[in-house]
C-alpha cells in the first residue's frame, strides 16, 4: 500500500493535503479538506471528500492503469454528457493529470434494486439517441486487437490469448462479426460502480473511455458488467428502446457477439493491468472469468 493510499490521523488521504497546496482552484472551490473516504474503483483513486464547503468525489488516477486514456477527450465528452443531464458536471477538470472534482452524489438507490436496469436502459438510449458528436472513435475489434499483440510476449498469459485468438477467427471466418455502420456518442465503461442511481434521477460517472462507436457495445457491456439476468436485460432494453432508441436496437444474434467481444477486451485488460505490476489475486481472477464466459457465447 502506497503513502497516498494512507490515511493521516486527521482522516484525510495523505496526498490531498499537498494536492491542494499544488492546485490552489481545488481550496477556492471546496475550502479546507477535512476528511476523505477512498471508494472502490480499479483504475483510478476517487474519494468521497468532505471539506469546508461541502461534499464532493475527487479523482486521482492511477499512473499504471491511465494507458490508452485520452483525457481531452474525456473532457470534451464529459460537458455534452453533462449537457444531457447524464454526466456530473465538472467543477474541476485537468486533462494534463486527469484530476477531476464534481459534487458528491447524494442520495443514492441501491444499485440491485428493480428499478435500476430500466433506468439504465432509459438513461443510454438518451445518450445514443443524442446526436451528440463525441470526440474520439471506439473500434471493439482494434482495441482487442492492440491488447492480444501487447500481450503476446507475456508468457505467463500467452494460452489466453491463443484460446481468445482463435474463436475470434473462427468469428471473423464465419462472416458473423462486421459491425455495424451507425456510430454513436457512447459511454464506453457501463461497469456498475459507473452507474449512479438516486431517486431524481441515474447518472453516469467515469467517461475515460467514451467515444463514437456502434450501439452495441454499449448495450452489451452494460448487460455483461451489471451481471443481468433474462428479465432485468429485457427491463433495461424495454428502457432503451422507451427512450426514443429502437432503431438503434442491435438484433440478437449481434448482441450476443458484443457481449463476447466486451468479455475479451475486458479480459485482457485485467491481464495487461496484472503484467503491469497491479494487484494479482483480483485482476487473474476477473480476467479469467471473463475468458471463460467469452468462449462459452462464442
Amino acid at each position: 500500500m502506497s503513502e497516498s493510499s494512507v490515511n493521516n490521523s486527521d482522516g484525510l488521504f495523505a496526498d490531498i493535503p499537498g494536492l491542494f497546496q499544488q492546485e490552489p482552484a481545488l481550496f477556492e472551490i471546496c475550502g479546507t479538506p477535512e476528511r476523505s473516504e477512498l471508494q472502490r474503483g480499479l483504475s483510478n483513486r476517487v474519494f468521497r471528500l468532505e471539506a469546508e464547503k461541502g461534499v464532493f468525489f475527487l479523482r486521482l488516477p492511477e499512473a499504471c492503469a491511465a494507458g490508452g486514456i485520452d483525457r481531452n477527450t474525456e473532457a470534451r465528452n464529459l460537458a455534452q454528457a453533462a449537457t444531457l443531464g447524464l454526466g456530473v458536471p465538472p467543477l474541476f477538470c485537468r486533462p494534463e493529470t486527469g484530476i477531476l472534482l464534481t459534487a458528491a452524489i447524494q442520495d443514492l438507490v441501491q444499485h440491485g434494486g428493480p428499478d435500476f436496469p430500466r433506468a439504465l436502459g432509459e438513461a443510454l438510449g438518451k445518450l445514443h439517441g443524442s446526436r451528440c458528436a463525441f470526440a474520439g472513435r471506439l473500434d471493439p475489434d482494434e482495441v482487442y486487437a492492440a491488447q492480444s499483440a501487447a500481450l503476446q510476449g507475456n508468457a505467463a498469459f500467452r494460452q489466453d490469448v491463443i484460446d481468445l485468438d482463435r474463436a475470434f477467427r473462427a468469428l471473423e471466418e464465419s462472416g458473423q462479426s462486421r459491425a455495424q455502420t451507425r456510430l454513436v456518442p457512447s459511454h464506453g465503461d457501463l461497469s456498475p460502480g459507473n452507474c449512479l442511481l438516486t431517486r431524481d434521477r441515474l447518472w453516469l460517472i467515469d467517461w475515460e473511455f467514451s467515444a463514437m462507436t456502434e450501439p452495441a457495445w454499449d448495450i452489451a457491456y452494460a448487460i455483461q458488467e451489471n451481471g443481468f439476468c433474462e428479465t432485468r436485460e429485457a427491463a433495461f432494453l424495454e428502457g432503451y428502446r422507451a427512450a426514443g432508441a429502437a432503431g438503434l436496437c442491435p438484433d440478437p444474434g449481434r448482441l450476443n457477439i458484443m457481449k463476447a467481444k466486451c468479455d475479451a477486451v475486458s479480459a485482457l485488460w485485467a491481464l495487461e493491468q496484472v503484467a503491469k505490476g497491479r494487484e494479482e489475486q483480483s485482476f487473474l481472477a476477473f480476467a479469467r472469468e471473463r475468458k471463460i464466459r467469452a468462449l462459452a457465447r462464442l
